[in-house]
């Protein structure tokens, strides 16, 4: 008898997948219909393997939630010549069913669900260069918050221990003379020097490596592939090298955003809106953000206010239509946020006290 093996060309099998670090669930589609969920061992490859065995020649569309696992999945699978998205877990259509019974089986079938019906987008997924140079940026920043822990942690002792630290010290500036003074309090028993010593150590060295990756931070934007739009990023009021580095890394193409609109979207500095009807209602400013993109730029409007006349026009006239000093500073963010994209895209420095 001869062997007759089913053709599955022209035939698109869909495949959402719930990704972990020991397995993964795919809930296979073909064509709109659902077939059935594997379990599988983390790996594209092996994925792969199952539906060229299973569905010989047909057209194969992943898609996965973004997380922990970041995008090598997802170039595994285009190097594969299989198409993959790499989508945000609050865009993936859910009902409250699945809310109340989540699993692994239900998560991966949901993907799988919206990726048959074209309900999902994929997020922008950049190139290992672009990504690479994220984790330097990042890194930085990770440093930085442990320093300050550590630096809390030394208070903390220190308050615990009864000790008040002088006027001239109580900031959060720690000079030589603070770590010295540190070094020399006088304490009853041993085992209390030994503690703040170690404390006073860790500190020490994160104050090295944060400097040291600030330097490495700037020998990167000085290199060809980011030295003319940093310094020109630099030139808008405000933007210092952190944060223009920060832009760089984060957002790598400003093309990618087709307007204005998609980038404050993508950034976070919009307002939500509940609007039906002839009711218009925009609540505070929304909760889907770059946390970090955000923060910096929120930062960043305080100083341009003080630097920049047109902002500081822009601020004070906010200040008089009843706006709050934070709501007020949020839209210089989103309108210095406007000029850095016309700065990005035209080539052209800053020109501060433009009013538009």
């Amino acid at each position: 008898m001869t062997k007759v093996t089913a053709s599955f060309e022209n035939q698109t099998v869909h495949v959402g997948l719930d990704i972990h670090k020991r397995s993964w669930n795919a809930a296979i589609f073909l064509n709109e219909y659902y077939v059935r969920n594997i379990h599988q061992t983390p790996s594209p490859k092996a994925l792969l393997h199952y539906l060229t065995q299973n569905y010989p020649g047909a057209r194969y569309i992943c898609a996965y939630e973004s997380g922990k696992f970041g995008y090598w999945i997802q170039r595994q699978f285009q190097r594969s010549g299989v198409a993959c998205l790499v989508v945000n877990p609050a865009d993936v259509p859910s009902t409250h069913k699945d809310e109340v019974y989540k699993n692994d089986v239900r998560d991966a079938r949901g993907i799988g669900h919206a990726l048959v019906r074209n309900q999902l987008k994929g997020i922008y997924v950049p190139d290992e260069e672009q990504e690479a140079d994220r984790h330097l940026v990042r890194q930085r920043k990770k440093i930085w918050r442990d320093l300050v822990r550590c630096k809390n942690r030394v208070k903390g002792f220190l308050d615990y221990s009864g000790i008040s630290v002088p006027a001239q010290f109580d900031n959060s500036n720690w000079s030589h003379n603070f770590m010295n003074w540190l070094r020399t309090l006088p304490f009853e028993y041993s085992s209390s020097r030994v503690t703040l010593n170690y404390q006073l150590r860790q500190a020490e060295l994160l104050r090295k490596e944060l400097l040291s990756i600030s330097n490495d931070i700037r020998k990167l934007m000085r290199s060809k592939k980011y030295n003319k739009l940093y310094y020109l990023l630099r030139t808008v009021t405000g933007i210092g090298p952190l944060t223009a580095a920060n832009l760089l890394a984060e957002i790598g193409d400003m093309k990618r955003f087709e307007n204005f609109y998609h980038l404050n979207s993508f950034i976070g500095l919009m307002p939500m809106e509940h609007s039906s009807g002839e009711k218009e209602l925009k609540g505070s400013i929304t909760i889907r953000k770059h946390r970090q993109l955000r923060s910096d730029l929120v930062e960043c409007a305080w100083a341009a206010k003080r630097n920049d006349p047109a902002l500081a026009l822009y601020y004070s006239e906010q200040i008089k239509r009843g706006k709050n000093g934070k709501a007020a500073i949020v839209k210089v963010a989103r309108k210095l946020l406007s000029r850095i994209r016309y700065v990005w895209l035209s080539g052209q420095p800053y020109q501060s006290g433009v009013v538009k």
